[in-house]
């Protein structure tokens, strides 16, 4: 399910699925929610809107930075997609979720990590100019070690995959306006989502007992072939307890149902 803003719809997905969210909240014109990142994944921003009569940009900020952005010129409604940074007009580096380094080395204590942990779509009206060879040539992620006691230990950062070929993309000089919406995915690892009681917890699955440790039993009825043969037990039964009672005790009587007891005296 995405975050969704006045007709703007946005998510993030992992090998082609959507990720769920939890602990939506919306507050003014920013839309947040958590989301569980695993290490070495690639994963992409997505948004989609209805219409527009005027044009739009859409920029994705990872951990405090601005990474990538789409131009969203004025037209029918279209879904966007942010893989990662644009290195070349033929060439990016894609996102992907990696361990955050933890240390106890001080100097690292007052390390201003504003935004880290945070993956944010910030939708705003714009006017666009001319192409520009404006590209990254480097991993614009800075986010090196955290102090292990900061608030902002999120156990994931974001970095950028190999560089891989694209179709051919232009770069367009943009100015932006005023922000319609802004959507920030705040991300960690699952457990600690779940620790943290944002996730539920993990659904545990019956094991799936083998067919080899299947006890198997016969509940069919154990029934004599014939009337004649059950009379026979139930005579032979008869006999064998009636030998093995005092002749002082009543007789016992067995029929097909039950043990009848005959209050009859041992010589009648």
């Amino acid at each position: 399910m995405p975050l969704t803003f006045q007709g703007f719809s946005a998510w993030i997905e992992v090998d082609g699925s959507e990720l769920p969210i939890f602990d939506v909240k919306e507050n003014g014109k920013e839309v947040t929610c958590w989301i569980p990142s695993e290490s070495d994944k690639n994963f992409s921003v997505k948004w989609s809107t209805g219409q527009r009569d005027t044009s739009m940009s859409g920029d994705v900020n990872i951990d405090g930075q601005p990474l990538s952005g789409k131009a969203m010129k004025a037209g029918l409604p279209q879904t966007f997609t942010s893989n990662g940074v644009l290195t070349s007009a033929t060439t990016e580096k894609p996102f992907v979720f990696s361990r955050l380094e933890l240390t106890d080395d001080d100097e690292y204590l007052n390390q201003v990590t504003a935004g880290l942990g945070d993956v944010q779509l910030m939708i705003s009206h714009a006017t666009f100019g001319l192409p520009t060879e404006h590209y990254s040539s480097c991993d614009p992620v800075g986010v090196g070690k955290v102090h292990e006691k900061s608030k902002k230990a999120t156990g994931h950062k974001v970095g950028l995959g190999e560089n891989k070929p694209i179709g051919h993309t232009n770069v367009l000089m943009a100015e932006r306006h005023a922000v319609i919406v802004t959507f920030v995915f705040k991300y960690r690892p699952i457990d600690m989502l779940r620790a943290n009681g944002i996730a539920p917890p993990e659904a545990h699955k019956k094991r799936a007992v083998p067919p080899s440790e299947i006890e198997v039993l016969d509940l069919t009825d154990d029934r004599p072939d014939s009337e004649d043969e059950e009379e026979r037990r139930i005579k032979a039964l008869r006999a064998r307890f009636l030998a093995a009672l005092p002749l002082s005790l009543p007789n016992i009587f067995l029929n097909r149902r039950s043990l009848r007891l005959l209050n009859e005296s041992a010589g009648k």
